[in-house]
């Protein structure tokens, strides 16, 4: 009995032994597994933080790019109002001196009329005349400008004369502007010291193609002062 009694505890001690030896071993190998785990992850994390930290400033150098251009486009629209703008004040200012450009020239062209062999007691010259066609098929533009020279500068007056010769459903013919009916009839008289402008528009009858333009200048007593004739284009007209 004895003998039974010993072996039986040995063997209690042994199974406990092992059992200890066991859970020392599955404990360490948790913690075996648990750190090299840990060591991994270690690796895995630092590499993502430095990919976030290079994704960081990639974002913030685009960004900066953005900004950059945004900038610049606001320079291009403000230079190009800016140009706007001064391309209309440069218009305008190109139109107003080209007023005080035409009323200088009319001077010039007076004083040297008045200054030229020619120049007698209140003669009149045609300056300018200009026929051009409207933006409708059976209209004319005219524009006609009359100098005076008179050395003691008084003033001149007299009648300036209009007629159309072209064609009609009749043939050629000849239309005096006035008797047509074509402008008022005070329209073309004149009265002025210096110099005249006349402009005016003239509506064409239905089917007439004009050809030229023929001017007459009239003193007040009837006297012929000048007479000219300019070509009108019958593709133009």
């Amino acid at each position: 009995m004895a003998g039974n009694i010993e072996i039986r505890v040995f063997r209690d001690g042994r199974i406990q032994a092992l059992a200890v030896c066991g859970f020392v071993l599955l404990v360490v190998l948790m913690l075996a597994v648990y750190f090299f785990g840990r060591s991994g992850l270690t690796a895995q994390i630092e590499q993502l933080e430095k990919n976030q930290t290079a994704f960081e400033d990639q974002f913030d150098q685009q960004l900066r790019t953005i900004e950059r251009l945004e900038f610049e486009v606001a320079e291009l629209n403000l230079s190009e109002s800016v140009s706007e703008l001064a391309a209309a004040d440069l218009q305008e200012v190109v139109i107003s001196q080209q007023s005080k450009i035409a009323r200088l020239e009319n001077e010039a062209i007076y004083y040297r009329n008045l200054m030229s062999p020619k120049a007698g007691a209140r003669e009149v010259f045609v300056h300018r005349i200009e026929v051009v066609p409207g933006q409708q098929s059976d209209v004319l533009n005219y524009q006609i400008l009359l100098t005076h020279a008179d050395p003691d500068g008084g003033k001149t007056a007299g009648r300036i004369g209009l007629k159309l010769a072209g064609i009609a459903a009749e043939g050629e013919t000849l239309i005096d502007v006035v008797d047509a009916g074509l402008v008022d009839d005070s329209a073309l008289d004149y009265e002025f010291r210096y110099f005249q402008n006349f402009k005016g528009v003239l509506k064409l009858p239905e089917g007439f193609k004009p050809s030229s333009l023929q001017l007459e200048v009239t003193s007040l007593a009837g006297k012929l002062l000048e007479q000219q004739e300019v070509d009108v284009q019958l593709g133009d007209a």
